[in-house]
């Protein structure tokens, strides 16, 4: 992340050579095409070039931080090209792997992902699915399901309580 903030252009291929894949493989998840996750990759970091003053590592991982940027862009697209998200649903074991220099193992954390979702119903897993997946908004998830908006709320923020707790636990261990 120095590098890129310092603008050397052998940073941003490291972190491409590093990340490119996961990155990819979470384009072809949500958008659907390969050519469409290939955009998408070149977005991710052509955005993390422009905005790497905007990491915090005290916040999280760079990982983390350049899938939620794949996320939010591949959304923004779907919504941009047909008005509406649509629901995609990823299994709990197609968790994307992702490693960097320093960072855990990408098995291990990928594990770790599932027992978490794993803790969760059928139906909490579903609702996450649905929210970040598919991006679909809480208004969205209500009216299509047919329940309050308050509900839908409560509900994901239940399950990511959930999440967190599960992955706290697995912290102290």
């Amino acid at each position: 992340m120095e590098g890129l903030l310092a603008g050397n252009e052998d940073a941003v291929r490291a972190l491409y050579a590093r990340f490119a894949r996961p990155v990819y493989t979470l384009g072809i998840r949500l958008l659907g095409s390969a050519e469409a996750a290939e955009e998408l990759t070149q977005d991710v970091f052509l955005t993390a070039w422009r905005k790497a003053a905007r990491f915090d590592a005290a916040r999280g991982r760079l990982s983390t931080w350049l899938m939620t940027i794949a996320h939010n862009l591949a959304v923004d697209r779907l919504r941009r090209e047909t008005g509406v998200s649509r629901p995609t649903l990823v299994l709990v074991d197609e968790v994307p792997e992702v490693a960097a220099q320093g960072e855990e193992d990408p098995l291990i954390e990928r594990d770790a992902a599932v027992r978490a979702l794993q803790s969760l119903s059928e139906a909490e897993r579903r609702l996450l699915a649905r929210a970040y997946f598919g991006g679909l908004t809480a208004r969205e998830i209500a009216e299509a399901d047919g329940v309050p908006l308050g509900t839908v709320k409560t509900r994901l923020r239940t399950a990511l309580i959930k999440v967190r707790r599960a992955n706290q636990e697995k912290e102290r261990l």
